[in-house]
């Protein structure tokens, strides 16, 4: 096994040193990758910039941990990304196609309760042959890609 993509979530709990993620992440063979993609520190720091309520200390440690542990081998999104990204959105569609067929992308994935950052997520860890590490249900996604390699550690 390649290694592991890591969610939004995942990241936080590595962050927060939850004993689950960090027993999980200690198992791991030497070697094994541990990554995250682009889109991840880009959610973490919308959390940061749309919420001014939490410890400003604490916000800042964790923009610290990121950029330290996984900003310079996160894995961007790739012209091939965008390939697994169509190849996941499509076949979203042709699963659970909208009423109205003029329902524009997002929204009809919003109203199914697709992440559109899960599918970027999701499209890279596919690219990449890393497994997919999220507490998320991603139930669309997974019926989207057969086969698609999930775990939680939480």
């Amino acid at each position: 096994m390649k290694g592991y993509l890591l969610d939004t979530n995942h990241v936080a709990a590595l962050f927060q040193k939850k004993p689950s993620v960090m027993k999980e992440v200690a198992a791991l063979p030497a070697g094994t990758q541990l990554r995250a993609c682009t889109v991840t520190p880009g959610e973490i720091a919308a959390g940061h910039q749309m919420t001014k309520t939490t410890n400003q200390a604490r916000r800042d440690s964790y923009t610290a941990f990121i950029n330290k542990e996984f900003l310079p081998n996160a894995l961007p999104i790739s012209t091939s990304t965008g390939l697994y990204y169509a190849q996941i959105v499509s076949s979203i569609w042709r699963q659970h196609p909208p009423a109205n067929p003029r329902t524009k992308t997002e929204v009809h994935l919003v109203r199914l309760g697709v992440d559109i950052n899960d599918v970027w997520a999701v499209a890279v860890a596919m690219e990449h042959g890393l497994v997919f590490v999220t507490e998320d249900r991603m139930t669309c996604i997974k019926q989207a890609v057969p086969g698609l390699l999930t775990v939680s550690w939480m």
